[in-house]
């Protein structure tokens, strides 16, 4: 008797691992009677956990490729596979993966590297939290959380949970107040047990397809160990040193601009004390970012953004719409130099806020 029940465990978990995973999928997600509110605090408060996985991205936005912005069309206009090993928000490490080979990005601390497989070559910057968009602000965890914040109790609602990488996890949606979004809704699945954001979609105002997609596909909440989240470089690995990681965190650092605290409306966001030249104002997906330029860079991106079709020379500028993604190069004034604004708000609010940048930026 003992015999036959041991052989039935064996076929059993023989069974199991067969279509375990079929299994898993099949299995319907846990509902929750948790609070809109409640459930955007845990999220909120989810940024300090530890975990290790999976994540896909998928976005559909073609945005024109200029050389200093480099990179940005990859993330937010095709597939991205990536792997993460995230032990606290200062030390993590993200490797994007494709056919061709690998690119790394380790966070140690203020510190920063780039590893690239193809050209063996690793770059070496101080961290910068203004930065162009990198596949790091596109982990759910991530994206979430910049997307859920100062959203107001009318705003948020909740939505029926999914089974997130054989998780339960209950819904949230984000549907934006205000005329100067152009973001339609926000939906993010959290890990039932740890507020942790799985999946994550970004809708324009049609709400048939998201512009983009991050969703967790393999999820471990083991914290991972220091040796995970280091940067070792490879045998006769070329090693660069940088002042900044890339254009908008250098401009961030050395242009000698003072912008205002707020500009169509909109309030500057970060500590007073750590403000640098580039300007990132509104709340959640509200969001418009003013990087000033060097001269050097101007005709060059203005050349880049003029190829796009939706591209318009306005009094203001050059301008460009990409889904709910706007842009204005500005003409720029003595004394004021130009600025590119960017953001996820409609043309007329760039319009409004480079008339308001030109009449108060001061020069150190």
């Amino acid at each position: 008797m003992v015999i036959r029940r041991r052989w039935l465990l064996v076929g059993v978990a023989t069974a199991l691992a067969l279509v375990g995973p079929n299994v898993v999928g099949a299995i319907p997600a846990r509902g929750s009677d948790e609070s809109a509110s409640a459930l955007l605090e845990r999220i909120g408060d989810s940024g300090s956990i530890g975990w290790s996985g999976d994540v896909d991205t998928q976005g559909t936005l073609q945005i024109p490729d200029t050389d200093s912005f480099a990179g940005i069309a990859r993330l937010l206009g095709e597939t991205n596979d990536v792997r993460v090993w995230w032990r606290d928000p200062s030390h993590w490490r993200v490797d994007r993966v494709r056919g061709t080979g690998e690119t790394d990005l380790v966070r140690e601390g203020d510190s920063i590297t780039s590893w690239v497989f193809e050209s063996n070559t690793a770059t070496v910057s101080p961290y910068s939290a203004v930065r162009l968009p990198g596949v790091s602000d596109l982990l759910p965890s991530q994206l979430a959380t910049r997307l859920l914040a100062g959203a107001r109790p009318a705003e948020i609602s909740r939505i029926d949970a999914r089974r997130i990488a054989g998780r339960s996890a209950p819904g949230l949606r984000l549907v934006p107040s205000g005329d100067q979004t152009t973001i339609g809704r926000v939906d993010v699945w959290a890990d039932a047990s740890t507020g942790l954001p799985l999946r994550v979609e970004v809708f324009d105002a049609r709400p048939t397809r998201p512009i983009l997609t991050s969703r967790v596909t393999r999820l471990d909440t083991d914290v991972p160990s220091s040796n995970d989240v280091s940067f070792t470089a490879a045998p006769q690995a070329r090693i660069r040193e940088r002042d900044a990681i890339d254009l908008a965190a250098g401009a961030n650092v050395f242009a000698p601009f003072i912008l205002p605290s707020t500009v169509a409306d909109l309030a500057r966001r970060g500590d007073p004390a750590d403000l640098g030249a580039v300007g990132v104002y509104g709340r959640g997906p509200t969001a418009l970012v003013a990087t000033p330029l060097r001269r050097d860079v101007v005709g060059r991106v203005r050349e880049q953004l003029s190829k796009a079709a939706s591209a318009e020379q306005t009094p203001a500028g050059t301008t460009l719409s990409v889904g709910p993604l706007s842009v204005l190069l500005t003409d720029g004034r003595r004394g004021t130099g130009t600025f590119l604004l960017a953001g996820t708000v409609t043309a007329q609010t760039l319009a409004e806020a480079a008339d308001e940048l030109a009449q108060k930026v001061r020069v150190k």
